[in-house]
């Protein structure tokens, strides 16, 4: 993949970023629906005459739509970073494979690194911060959207993943971070609703791999660690773009690394058929272990994140039930239409749950119908939101009004490529399939944005 802007419109420069502006508005929003919708992704493809060999490596935007009852602003800004700064200054990137062969050796070195913003968006008491796979949180001003410091938050070693996962019943959000050396080393921790952040432990990887995601019950941290391998030297002298670094490596089969919460150091390693996957759903605690629920991809590729509409065997929803006492698991699927980005009620987040949002992708003999699907896993079925066509969804982002698991409202953000703008779809998680309650409107487009969330009004 090798010229991303030659891909997706959505994967380029954001045209015009701005502070909170009112958009304009069709339909009626919901009285009730008061807040922000956060959204993060790539924002920055070419700088300085260059242009970035894959999304990972870009500069971030972060995307708002608040909503007052009736009315919406919106803004979107450039995550600028210290590391962005830094360039700016220099006039030529610094830390990403369009730096320089010097300039890569002496961040190395340093062992400095920018920290992006360009994955997700996190809410932790207040505060906001715009999160990428191997950096520290660099935290907004969920008012502004200004770039502020970045943080460690007093526990994070060198790297907080951009896919947190809070477990309700807990009341605590969890995330690892990933420190590459002679050895692969996993750091876990905890952020409680209330309290500080802390550190729970190291484990230690297989191989060299890329660690994208994870998932947690009330008993237990699960990482997936994919038949994928870092060529460790080559990224320390960079000697190769973001795209040649890692490598499929179907022999290795996957592994699932499952940690007790009370006792980290006792994880067990569950050994699979190669597959790969970007993202969990929820998972479980159910007889003899843990379900974990996943978008399966049978192979790895760059190129497959966020991309439905791309040519490859597509990912399906898929649960592994893994027996904790013969270390055996069972694989089944959930659902029979390709789908990505999962997401369901925050009540439910690390416990049993029936109803799942995702975005979706019917495919037909000649071309393929993009959606955003409510599957329903223990009643069977489904209800789809089919977004026009020429118009390209994202993840969803549910804004809950009550208990059951499909009351809410469902946030998302719209690419409309017949007017190359972009537009947040306001739809009822109940009735999905009678279109949008209301659409608000940006003047121009957003660039892709892959995860994000919901700050509800106080």
């Amino acid at each position: 993949m090798s010229n991303q802007n030659a891909v997706s419109p959505l994967l380029r420069s954001l045209s015009r970023p701005h502070g909170f502006e009112p958009l304009r508005v069709e339909g009626r929003i919901p009285e009730s629906l008061r807040g922000t919708l956060f959204r993060a992704g790539p924002g920055l493809f070419e700088r300085f005459g260059a242009s970035l060999s894959h999304a990972f490596e870009a500069d971030g935007a972060v995307t708002a739509v608040r909503f007052d009852g009736g009315g919406a602003q919106g803004a979107c800004r450039i995550v600028e970073s210290a590391g962005y700064r830094q360039e700016e200054a220099a006039g030529r990137f610094l830390f990403n494979s369009a730096a320089s062969w010097l300039d890569r050796m002496r961040a190395a070195r340093k062992g400095t690194a920018k920290s992006t913003g360009n994955t997700s968006t996190f809410l932790w008491q207040d505060r906001l911060f715009a999160l990428m796979e191997g950096g520290l949180l660099q935290e907004m001003d969920p008012g502004t959207l200004d770039t502020l410091e970045a943080t460690d938050l007093g526990v994070v070693s060198g790297a907080f993943s951009a896919h947190p996962h809070r477990v309700a019943s807990l009341r605590t959000t969890f995330n690892f971070g990933v420190r590459y050396g002679p050895k692969m080393l996993i750091d876990l921790y905890a952020l409680p609703d209330e309290g500080a952040a802390s550190k729970l432990g190291t484990i230690e990887a297989p191989w060299q791999s890329m660690l994208h995601d994870f998932i947690a019950t009330e008993r237990h941290l699960i990482l997936f660690v994919g038949p994928v391998k870092l060529n460790l030297l080559r990224a320390m002298l960079g000697l190769a773009d973001f795209t040649k670094l890692f490598q499929w490596k179907p022999e290795l089969g996957a592994r699932l690394i499952v940690v007790p919460l009370d006792d980290i150091q006792a994880a067990r390693t569950f050994e699979l058929d190669a597959f790969w996957t970007w993202h969990f759903a929820n998972a479980f605690e159910e007889g003899d272990g843990p379900c974990v629920d996943l978008c399966r991809y049978p192979e790895f590729s760059l190129g497959d994140i966020g991309e439905l509409e791309e040519s490859g065997p597509p990912p399906l929803l898929t649960r592994l039930h893994l027996d904790m006492k013969t270390g055996r698991t069972r694989e089944t699927k959930l659902f029979d239409v390709p789908c990505e980005f999962p997401q369901l009620h925050p009540r439910v987040h690390g416990a049993r749950y029936g109803t799942l949002f995702a975005q979706t992708e019917r495919r037909g003999t000649d071309r393929k119908y993009p959606g955003i699907t409510r599957i329903e896993l223990e009643r069977g079925g489904s209800a789809e939101w089919a977004v026009p066509t020429g118009h390209v969804p994202s993840e969803p982002v549910l804004v809950p009004r009550g208990e059951a698991e499909d009351d809410a409202f469902v946030l998302d953000l719209v690419y409309d490529g017949t007017s190359d703008h972009s537009y947040v779809a306001v739809l009822d998680g109940q009735h999905l399939e009678d279109g949008p309650l209301a659409t608000v409107h940006f003047d121009h487009a957003i660039p892709v944005t892959f995860h994000g969330g919901f700050s509800a009004a106080r």
